[in-house]
Order: C-alpha cells, then sequence, then structure tokens
C-alpha cells in the first residue's frame, strides 16, 4: 500500500495537472484537425496534424496566433512559388532547374523571417514530389487549405483553453500590487492601525507566494518568459521588484513610526495620493494579461510627476528625511518594474 502510494506521488510530481492539460489541448486540437481534413477530402491531410502540433504546443494564446500567421503565409508563398513552377514545368522546364530558381529567394525570405520557412518546405512538395493525377495545381491549393485547417483547429483549442498559469501569474502581481499600494498608503497617513497594517502585510506575502507558485507552475507548461517584444513574456520579472517594494513597504513603516500623525499629514498627504493611484494604476495594468497603453501611459505619467515633486520638495531632516528617502526608492523601484515589463524599445513600435 505504501508503495502504491509513492509511486502515486511520483506520478503527480513528474506529470501533474499542467502536463495533463497540455496533452489533453494536444490531443483535441489532432481530433479536430484530423476529422476536418477528413471532411474536405484532403489527400494528404497529414500537413494539417503536423501544423496543428507546431501551434497548439505554444505557450501563450499570442505566440500561437504568431506561429499559426507565420504557417499560413509561408504555406502560400510556396504555394505560388510552386504554381508559377508548375507552370514553367508545363512548358517544358526541368523540375530541378525551376526548384533551384524558385529556392534562392524563397530560401533568402527564410533567412531574413525564419518564420517562412515554411515556403521552402512547400516548394518541395509541389515541385519535386510527384503529384497524383489530376490537375498539377491542386497540390498547392490542398497545402495551403491543410495549413488553414491545422492552424484554426489549434487556435481554436488554445484559445478556449489557453494555459492558466499565466493569467494567474498576472493576477497574483496585480494583488501583491494592490496590497502594497494600500499598506504603504497607511504607513504615510501616520495612523497605527497595527491590525490593518499586519493583514495588508500578510495578503502581499500571500499574493507573493500565489506568484511564485504560477510561475513554477508556468515552468512545467514549458512556457518561455523572457523579456521580448510581448509584454506577457516578462511578468516573470517581476519578481524581485516585488519583494524590493515589500521590503520598501517595511522600511516606510520605521521611519514613519518616529512621526506623529499630523506631520505625516502634512507632510505626505499628497505624496499619499499619488502614489496609491500609481499602485492601483499598476497593479490593474499587470493583472490583465492584455496591454492597456491608455492605463500604462497613465502609470508612466504618474512616476514622472512624482519623481518630480519629490525633487522639488524642501529638504528635511531626521525622520522625515528617512521616509522621504524611502519614498523616492518607492518610486524608483515602480518605474524600474514598468522599464522592465515594459522596455522602451515597445513605446517605439
Amino acid at each position: 500500500m505504501f508503495a502504491i502510494t509513492r509511486t502515486r506521488r511520483r506520478l503527480r510530481a513528474s506529470f501533474g495537472a499542467p502536463e495533463a492539460r497540455r496533452l489533453i489541448r494536444t490531443l483535441m486540437s489532432c481530433a479536430i484537425s484530423y476529422g476536418a481534413a477528413r471532411l474536405a477530402a484532403l489527400p494528404e491531410g497529414y500537413w494539417a496534424l503536423i501544423t496543428t502540433l507546431v501551434i497548439v504546443t505554444q505557450p501563450s494564446l499570442a505566440q500561437a496566433v504568431d506561429i499559426a500567421r507565420d504557417q499560413i503565409i509561408g504555406a502560400f508563398i510556396g504555394a505560388v512559388a510552386g504554381m508559377l513552377g508548375i507552370v514553367a514545368m508545363e512548358r517544358g522546364a526541368p523540375p530541378l532547374a525551376v526548384f533551384s530558381v524558385a529556392l534562392v529567394p524563397l530560401a533568402a525570405l527564410s533567412a531574413k523571417r525564419p518564420a517562412f520557412r515554411l515556403a521552402c518546405v512547400t516548394l518541395v512538395i509541389v515541385v519535386l514530389i510527384p503529384a497524383g493525377p489530376g490537375s498539377p495545381f491542386e497540390r498547392p491549393m490542398h497545402r495551403v487549405l491543410e495549413i488553414l485547417i491545422g492552424a484554426a483547429s489549434s487556435f481554436v483549442v488554445s484559445a478556449l483553453w489557453p494555459n492558466r498559469a499565466l493569467t494567474a501569474a498576472h493576477r497574483s502581481v496585480g494583488d501583491t500590487l494592490k496590497s502594497l499600494g494600500q499598506l504603504i498608503g497607511l504607513y504615510l497617513s501616520g495612523e497605527r492601525d497595527e491590525a490593518r497594517a499586519t493583514r495588508l502585510e500578510g495578503q502581499s506575502t500571500d499574493a507573493q507566494q500565489a506568484f511564485d507558485d504560477a510561475l513554477k507552475e508556468a515552468g512545467r507548461e514549458h512556457i518561455i518568459v523572457l523579456v521580448q517584444n510581448h509584454r506577457a513574456d516578462a511578468i516573470d520579472k517581476a519578481a524581485p521588484f516585488l519583494r524590493r517594494l515589500h521590503g520598501d513597504a517595511l522600511f516606510l513603516s520605521k521611519a514613519v513610526s518616529r512621526l506623529d500623525r499630523e506631520t505625516c499629514a502634512a507632510r505626505f498627504n499628497t505624496t499619499s495620493r499619488e502614489l496609491q493611484a500609481l499602485f492601483e494604476t499598476l497593479a490593474s495594468v499587470l493583472a490583465s494579461d492584455r496591454q492597456d497603453d491608455a492605463k500604462l501611459a497613465r502609470a508612466r505619467s504618474a512616476v514622472s510627476e512624482l519623481k518630480s515633486t519629490l525633487a522639488t520638495q524642501e529638504a528635511t531632516h531626521g525622520a522625515q528625511e528617512v521616509a522621504q528617502f524611502v519614498v523616492g526608492l518607492i518610486v524608483a523601484d515602480l518605474d524600474a518594474l514598468i522599464a522592465t515589463i515594459y522596455p522602451l524599445k515597445e513605446r517605439s513600435a
């Protein structure tokens, strides 16, 4: 009995819910693709399955869409080149010569845009592989139709059942920022509400743990999270900034503990409101897996305004100076978080 239990635990550890979801997504996509290819009576319907397997294994819906688009464009370009080659062969040109001439521009295109390499594959199938009975122009059209079926099948399944881990990671980042914004606002108000401070600190800690768990599950789902052109690919880069902001909040609590409520209200009331609004806006932006350019612009503008406000404030001494310094650290960390998740190159894209 103990051996069976231990075996089950090992199986769950090596093949858990993320792997099961990926398996079911793959099988469902293949089933839909195969069924559609059979209904269309395509002679080489296996190309629809190949396309499905390439697309459905992408980590996110955005990447699945990009791969599907590139597969369709590549197949279409290759089919057009192949049809021109067929015309030339119908007029007596040798297949190998036609293929060699047509391959040069397609290979150059693939070198420039590797995602379009399917154009070369389609050219090989259309020009070099002997066609069956019927019109020689049927194969290029079948090839494009097969790609469309495979892409559509995988896209439908990816859209209806996307990877859950990445969505959970975004939501956890938003929850963390909301809790931290409220906690920092509480400290800057000068109120001595220990119960609320403890609750908000706990919420921040729990949200960060949920974020770490989501990233681990994303790794098991083989989601590649790198800083690239899509914000969703960079969400894992938020982890160190969340920890740093949490530490800033605790540092701020010690700095304002020596100040009375009236002093805090007079010195940090406006800054506190602006800072909490910034946290709320940024939390709303990062909680979604879709980029909101309007909210992102507001967040960037709020950071700039806070930096200007802090730079023009009068010099202080003692605990006020320390608190003002910590607020500057918080703003700088928020600015760095935005710059990391949304690199500057995205703003010009």
